[in-house]
Parts: structure tokens; sequence; C-alpha cells
């Protein structure tokens, strides 16, 4: 009996042992899939060697590959990526992880690739979604199974101005451990471009302080995107660049814009801490983009799409929607940030206060007869407008479709407008965008809103929250 007693605590302290010698995936999601590969993030909770092992059979029966082992430690925060390669189009994927020599088999992610000819699909959207937020919203966005997720900005509030390697570790970390996040991410590939609370504070932008004076970690933010995120390439590859990115799925070409990292507020100079006075003008256009070289490569991007006989979706993480209101400098007075070459407004944070730069888009998007719609987020409302008061090119000639999809569970806010086919500001809501392509001249598109729910949305007029509307395509 008691050589039988001692041969189980041996078992059982090897079992011990190997638990304890094999960790833990504490989190995982995939992202940057194309028609024969797809990029896995993902982070461990100790030093470790990770193999990813996917298969395009549930159970793993067949077909199973294993990427390179990679080393994970305290250097990179436990986290790391890896990308499959030589995949199949249209193609359901699953994979888990051999951490330490132990495969984890109930923590399997899944994702499908796209296919290399026209198709037709769905992609979920959304903005503005509370830190570790576990809203049943997720719920409702896992179960459309949708080709992939768009993430359309404010990914956590973290509002982050200090100690900021630290802290964006604990907001993804945050976000990501969210039981039904996580459940989304292992199931949906994302897309995901922030916007301000999950680059810096609000209404950041640049270098640039805000209204209460706190400026983002820029350069944190950008390398915590970098190794958390499982991202498509990047516009500008150089370390301290935008995280502007592009990718194709089917004739649509997907261009997420970063308009927070670069921005430059328009400048004021006179008498313009006084309410009222005519003394205070504007000597300097702001700009989203930052740079001529962020703005010339959106613009290249626009036209390699239009040559590729590709219709464009463009994300602006803000209102583009939204009334020029640049008379004055009509800034409120909390508002006002005083800088040593003359005034600048965390007010309006929209396209109305930068009227040079979208009206020089919309007159390159009308010269280049350029087929695009716009998805946003920032506000916390879902919109749709047909194009009808969203024209901003010189003479007219440029209508855009605009499509707002949030928010997830934060404070509902309208911003922007008039929106013509009307507006919801609720708690729990979500995009559907369906893209329908059966490889003719015309791709169409259709939007829809659901809540947290799984209800379709109606305006403050008691109507459907939806629009629907076709490219033409092949005209060079």
């Amino acid at each position: 009996m008691d050589i039988y007693k001692n041969v189980k605590l041996v078992v059982f302290s090897l079992f011990l042992f190997n638990f304890i010698k094999a960790g833990e995936i504490e989190y995982y999601w995939s992202g940057a899939v194309t028609s024969e590969s797809a990029v896995i993030s993902f982070a461990t909770d100790k030093k470790a060697k990770i193999k990813i092992q996917y298969s395009d059979s549930k159970n793993f029966k067949k077909n199973k590959r294993y990427t390179n082992t990679t080393s994970v430690d305290e250097k990179s925060n436990f986290f790391s990526k890896d990308q499959l390669k030589d995949l199949k189009p249209s193609q359901t994927y699953y994979y888990r992880f051999n951490i330490n020599g132990t495969l984890k088999k109930n923590q399997v992610g899944k994702f499908k690739t796209h296919s290399n000819k026209p198709f037709s699909y769905k992609v979920t959207m959304a903005t503005c979604a509370t830190t570790g937020s576990n809203s049943p919203v997720f719920d409702r966005i896992r179960e459309e199974s949708s080709q992939f997720y768009l993430m359309l900005g404010d990914f956590h509030y973290g509002n982050i101005y200090r100690d900021c390697e630290d802290n964006f570790l604990t907001y993804f970390r945050s976000t990501l451990g969210s039981k039904k996040q996580s459940s989304l991410y292992n199931d949906i590939p994302i897309a995901y471009m922030w916007d301000d609370h999950d680059y810096g504070p609000n209404n950041s932008s640049g270098l640039a302080p805000n209204g209460d004076g706190k400026v983002a970690c820029q350069s944190e933010a950008r390398l915590a995107y970098k190794n958390y995120v499982p991202h498509y390439p990047l516009a500008f590859q150089e370390e301290g660049k935008v995280i502007s990115q592009v990718f194709n799925v089917g004739r649509i070409t997907y261009l997420l814009t970063d308009l927070r990292s670069e921005k430059r507020r328009p400048l004021f100079q006179g008498d313009c801490e006084n309410e009222g006075s005519s003394n205070c003008k504007k000597i300097k256009s702001g700009s989203n983009f930052g740079t001529e070289e962020h703005l010339k490569w959106f613009k290249d991007q626009l036209l390699i799409a239009k040559e590729n006989n590709n219709a464009i979706v463009w994300h602006s993480s803000f209102p583009y929607l939204s009334a020029p209101d640049v008379s004055a400098f009509n800034c409120e007075q909390s508002e006002i940030i005083k800088t040593s070459n003359g005034f600048e407004c965390d007010d309006h944070d929209n396209w109305g206060w930068y009227p040079e730069e979208r009206t020089g888009i919309a007159n390159f998007i009308k010269k280049n007869n350029i087929p695009v719609c716009i998805v946003s987020g920032d506000a916390h409302m879902a919109a749709i407008d047909d194009g009808t008061n969203s024209d901003y090119a010189t003479k007219g000639g440029a209508p855009i479709p605009i499509f707002h999809a949030g928010p997830l569970d934060r404070k509902p806010s309208i911003k922007g407008g008039p929106y013509s086919h009307g507006a919801s500001g609720v708690r729990g809501q979500f995009g559907i965008m369906e893209v329908i392509d059966d490889g003719g001249d015309n791709i169409c598109i259709e939007w829809k809103v659901k809540n947290h729910k799984g209800e379709f949305v109606k305006n403050k007029e008691g109507n459907l929250l939806e629009y629907d509307f076709c490219f033409e395509l092949g005209d060079k």
C-alpha cells in the first residue's frame, strides 16, 4: 500500500511539474487575413517556447501543420505573433498552441481566408468600448459569423498620457481578457484602427496637448499597436511612422487611416481668448493626415484601387460629415489651448475644422471618379447618409455614402450630420455591411444596424436604419 501511495505521489508530482513548466496561453486573436495567409497574435503567462498548430480540419485529424518555434519572454511583455502561410482561399482554418512541449487542446481559434476571386461576404463593425467591457453586444457580433470584424476605434478608453509602456500593456490585457471580447476575437479575425481614447487622451493629436494639457504617448502607442495587434502591413514600415494600412477583400479595398498620431490642429493668432473677437485669425490650416507624405500615400492608394477596378471603403475614425465652423475661432473658453505660436481649439473634434484638407480630398475623388464610401467611429451613435449631405467638393460632385456604427457600450451621443437616413444614439449597437459581388460590373453594399439583443435598429423616426447602394466599376 505504501508503494502504491508513493507511485501515485510520483505521478502527481510529474503531472504538476509538467503543468507548471508548460505555462498558459492568456490571449490570442487573428488578423491580417488574406486569401493565403493570416497573422496570429498571442500572449503567455511566462517565458515559453511556442509553436502554432493549424489545420483546415476542426478536430485536427488531417492536414496538420506547425509554425516554427517562437520564444516569448519578459522583453516582449510575453506577447508575440506569427504568420500562417501557404493557406487555401475560402477555407476555414483552426489553430491552437503548443507551449513548452504541451499541446493546449482546449484553446482553439479560427478564421476564414478570403477568396482570390470576386465574392460576397459580410463585415461587422463597431466603435467605442469601455475598457474591459463584457457587454452582450460582443456575443451578437460573434454570432454574425462575418468575414472579419472591423474595429473602428476606441478599442479601450485608456486615455493614456503617462506611464506609457506599462499602461498600454495593462489596457490591452484588460480588453483582451474580457470573456465576451476574447470569444469574439478567437472566432472572428479583426482589422483595427485606433481613435483618440485608445491612442492617447480625449481629442488626441500628434504631439500637441489636449484641453487638459495632456499629451499622447506617440511612440509607445505605435509600439504597442505593432507588438500586440495582428495588423496588415503598415503604410510606412520605418519606426515612428503612422499605422495606416490598406488591404483587399475581393474587389473592395479597405483603407484604414491613422488620423490621430500625426494630426495637426489649425492655428490661430490675435485676440482669441475674448469671445466674439474679430481679431482672431487663422494663420495655418490643420491636417488630420499630418504630413504631405501621409496624405500622398492615401491618394495613391485611392488611385491604385481605382486602377485595379476595386471600390474603396475608407475608414475615417471621426465624423467626415460635419459643417465647417471657421468663420471665427468659435471655441469654448474651457477648450482653448494656448501654445507658443498661437491658439488651438480642443473642441469640435471632426473634419469641420479641417475644411481645406477635406475639400482637397473631395476634389481629388471627384477628379478621378473614385468609387468610395466611408465607415466611421468616434461618435457614440449609428447613422447613415447616402451622400446627400456629404458632398464637399468645390461646386459639388463628390457625394460620399457614410456609415457610423456604434457605440458598443459607451454613453450615446450624436455628432455631425444631418444624416439622410437618420441616426440612433443607443448603447449596445454595431454595424453590418453586406458586400454583394457576383463578378459583374457592379459591387453592391448593404448597411444595417443591430443591437445587443440581435434586433435591427430603427432611427428616431421609427424606420429601419439601413441603406443599400451599388458602385459601377470598369470606368478607368
